[in-house]
């Protein structure tokens, strides 16, 4: 079927190799994984920030154009259809290994206002401004999704969770265990950390919360705290 489903350049969340999809939702410890998934090769779409239903229909625009211009055999029978492309990128969806990290919304409202790239706020608002105007979690990012809750991120369009595995930052070290045994020893991954601003105060996240501010991200993103079962 032209060449191969297997070419390592999609993006930054897959892994072929390891038959993994990594969901790196922003201010959630995602560079220390995907810095442990990369592979060689430029990504079809550089941004390691996409969703799962972005991912999903990336993996079939990777494989047509991995299968463009590709045919030099006459007859072409051989040559995958689209449809032959859609169902190779629906399986090997549904075979790889998903998996994403949630972080506790207090603290990582304070990572977002803390940032040291893309919009970087701390120097123009307040921390109680900043809790007031930023209505989206990605308002802060480079190439906003306008996702509200981190559940966004994993879901179809029909609010099903779409990833096999979900692990607080606040518990790497376990999920490490989980998720090494959850691919059969495919994926070990380090608790190195990496890209930690040593301006952001989200450690101490509580000290610069007021009753409103603390009342306005509860407010905010109440069904991550609900779904994932966040407090203060």
């Amino acid at each position: 079927m032209g060449r191969s489903f297997l070419s390592p350049t999609v993006n930054q969340a897959v892994n072929f190799d390891k038959e993994v999809i990594f969901i790196g939702i922003p201010k959630t410890g995602t560079t220390t994984v995907r810095d442990q998934l990369l592979q060689k090769g430029k990504p079809l779409i550089s941004n390691p920030h996409l969703d799962i239903v972005q991912i999903r229909d990336l993996i079939y625009l990777h494989l047509l154009k991995e299968n463009l211009g590709t045919n030099i055999i006459f007859p072409n029978s051989n040559h995958p259809k689209d449809s032959d492309l859609r169902i190779e990128a629906e399986k090997m969806f549904n075979a790889f290994f998903k998996f994403s990290a949630v972080r506790n919304p207090w603290a990582r409202t304070v990572s977002m206002y803390f940032r040291n790239e893309s919009l970087q706020m701390n120097y123009k608002l307040s921390f109680e401004e900043f809790c007031e105007k930023h209505e989206y979690a990605s308002d802060t990012c480079k190439h906003p999704t306008r996702h509200k809750n981190q559940y966004d991120w994993l879901c179809s369009e029909d609010g099903k969770i779409l990833v096999d595995y979900i692990y607080k930052v606040e518990e790497f070290e376990s999920a490490i265990v989980d998720i090494k045994n959850l691919t059969q020893g495919k994926l070990v991954l380090k608790n190195e950390m990496r890209n930690k601003n040593p301006k952001s105060k989200s450690s101490n996240y509580r000290s610069l919360y007021n009753d409103r501010t603390k009342r306005i991200i509860e407010k905010r993103f109440e069904k991550d705290i609900d779904f994932f079962k966040y407090s203060f």
